[in-house]
Parts: C-alpha cells; sequence; structure tokens
C-alpha cells in the first residue's frame, strides 16, 4: 500500500514538473521577442531597403536615372548624377512628386556642378513622367576632351544633319503609354540646337530628345531618342524634310518608356 501510495504522488509530481515547464517557456516567449524583435510590416512588403526582382524601382532611383539621361543629352557628355536632396510632395492619381538638390560632373568634385530639379513618378505604370532641372547644363567648359557627340551618351553622333525648326500640319497617330491612339495634326522638328521631334493633336503634344546617329547630310536624318517631356524614353526617330528643308514631311518614332513601348507617325498633307 504504502508503494501504491508513492507511485501516486510520484506520478502528481511529473505532472507539476511538467506544467510548470509549460508556463516558464510560455512566460518566457515575450521576453524573447522583445530581445529579437521581428519587424512585420503589410503582407506582400518587403523589409526596408530590400525590393522583390521585377517590382517597381524606388521613387528616388527612377528619378536619379532619367535625371542623369536628361543632364547628361544637355552637357553632351555622361556625367555621374547625385540627389543630394529629397523632398517628397503628393500630386494625386497615383503619382509621387520629388524635388531637392542635385549635383552632377564627369570628374573629381572640383568639377561638378549644382541644380535643383523637380521629378514626377505614376506609380501604377512604375515610370517617370516629368524629370526637370535648372540651370541647364551647359555642354561647355567641362575638363578633358568632348563626349560622344551631342544629345548625349552613346554616340557615335553625326553633325551634317540639317539644323532647321519648322512643323507643318498633317495626318498620323500616337499610341503608347501615355496616351492611346491619338489622332495627330502636325509635326515639329526642331535640330538647331538640342534635337527635338515633336507630335501633337487632339489637346495631346509629346516632344523626343536625343541625338542624331545617321542622316543623308540633306533633308534626312536618324535621331537615336534618349528622352522625353513625359519622362524617360528610348528609341528611334526617322525624319523627312521636303526639299527646301521648310516643312516636314515624315516623321516615325518607336520605342519605350518605362515599360510601355510606343509608335507614332506623321507625314505631310
Amino acid at each position: 500500500m504504502f508503494c501504491n501510495r508513492w507511485s501516486r504522488n510520484l506520478a502528481k509530481l511529473v505532472v507539476l514538473v511538467a506544467c510548470g515547464l509549460i508556463l516558464a517557456a510560455t512566460s518566457g516567449s515575450p521576453a524573447s521577442w522583445a530581445q529579437n524583435p521581428q519587424v512585420q510590416g503589410p503582407a506582400g512588403q518587403y523589409p526596408p531597403g530590400q525590393f522583390p526582382p521585377n517590382r517597381p524601382q524606388p521613387v528616388a532611383a527612377q528619378c536619379q536615372s532619367a535625371l542623369a539621361d536628361r543632364v547628361s543629352a544637355d552637357a553632351r557628355r555622361r556625367v555621374t548624377l547625385s540627389l543630394d536632396t529629397q523632398n517628397s510632395y503628393p500630386v494625386g492619381n497615383g503619382r509621387q512628386g520629388l524635388r531637392g538638390r542635385l549635383r552632377y560632373g564627369i570628374g573629381g568634385p572640383n568639377s561638378w556642378r549644382t541644380a535643383t530639379y523637380d521629378c514626377v513618378v505614376n506609380l501604377p505604370q512604375n515610370r517617370v513622367e516629368r524629370a526637370t532641372y535648372s540651370p541647364p547644363a551647359s555642354s561647355s567648359g567641362w575638363p578633358g576632351p568632348g563626349g560622344p557627340g551631342p544629345g548625349g551618351p552613346g554616340g557615335p553622333a553625326v553633325g551634317n544633319y540639317p539644323k532647321v525648326r519648322v512643323d507643318t500640319s498633317g495626318r498620323g497617330s500616337f499610341n503608347g503609354g501615355v496616351a492611346a491612339n491619338v489622332k495627330i495634326t502636325r509635326g515639329f522638328v526642331n535640330s538647331t540646337g538640342r534635337p527635338s521631334v515633336s507630335l501633337r493633336g487632339s489637346n495631346f503634344m509629346i516632344t523626343f530628345y536625343g541625338i542624331v546617329e545617321r542622316t543623308d547630310g540633306n533633308r534626312e536624318f536618324t535621331m537615336r531618342i534618349t528622352g522625353s517631356d513625359r519622362g524617360d524614353a528610348q528609341g528611334r526617330a526617322d525624319v523627312r524634310l521636303n526639299r527646301d528643308r521648310n516643312e516636314v514631311e515624315m516623321i516615325n518614332v518607336n520605342g519605350r518608356m518605362g515599360r510601355n513601348s510606343f509608335t507614332g507617325n506623321f507625314n505631310r498633307n
């Protein structure tokens, strides 16, 4: 009988010890969590500083890339660019603005120049809609030899293309990320400074900038698109003038703006 009573007491003691261990482990969990907190954001969100592949880039990274292309085009050489200050502001309709001061240069810090910038990114479409800065970069006064040619990085560029500033009525169309199936009624060519072509119609206008890479030396040239007034753009523009070079006969553009492709054309009436 004594052995039976001892066995029952031992069993109770084992149960009590087990319960005590469980309670100790449970009460210790919050303390260990506090010492090693886990940062948990909303579902689908990555930790700060980490971004999933094939997902939108941070607004500052998109603006910096677009501004670097634009400044390089104006400076006629590839520059390194840094956003010294970044002040965000809401724009509405899924757009985010960023403004501040930037620096750019090609060599040591003594050759770097400063400017203010303003940039707007369309977040749902993951593209830069506007990237402007002031004062504009100059192609002169840089150390070392000149850049690859007019318009920006990449070359080789040519210099014997027709230097004109003309616009002509006609017909055409534009379709891309910023507009769908727009009827174009006027084409513009301005190659007197920074080469550009523009298409206008139906309360819509878009201008592409770039580098003239091929020309017949008379009235035709091909421009590699390096930017636009609506944000980052890459592609090609083919231009043909009339024989007197005072009217636009044809403009064809195609390329990409962010993740979206675009095509456009214009022909004189």
